[in-house]
C-alpha cells in the first residue's frame, strides 16, 4: 500500500531520482511513495540515493513496463 504515486516512466537518469526527491520533501516520515520507472538504471540509481538519504525500500518489482518501487518516507 502507497500514498503517493510518482510517474517516472519515459523518463531517462537523472530525472526518476529527482522526482522521487521532490516527492520525498513532501510527504510526511511514514508513508509509503511508490515511484514507477522504465529506465533500466532505475533500480541501481534509486537503490543507491535511498541509502544516502537514509530511506527504506519496502519493495521493489520488474513490470511489464519496467520497475515498481516502493519507498518509505
Amino acid at each position: 500500500m502507497f500514498q503517493h504515486l510518482v510517474n517516472a516512466r519515459g523518463l531517462k537518469c537523472p530525472m526518476p531520482v529527482i522526482k522521487l526527491q521532490q516527492q520525498i520533501r513532501l510527504t510526511r516520515p511514514g508513508e509509503v511513495v511508490c515511484i514507477e520507472c522504465t529506465d533500466s538504471g532505475a533500480l541501481s540509481d534509486i537503490t543507491a540515493w535511498c541509502r544516502v538519504n537514509k530511506r527504506t525500500i519496502v519493495s521493489a518489482e520488474s513490470t511489464d513496463f519496467g520497475v515498481r518501487i516502493l519507498i518509505e518516507a
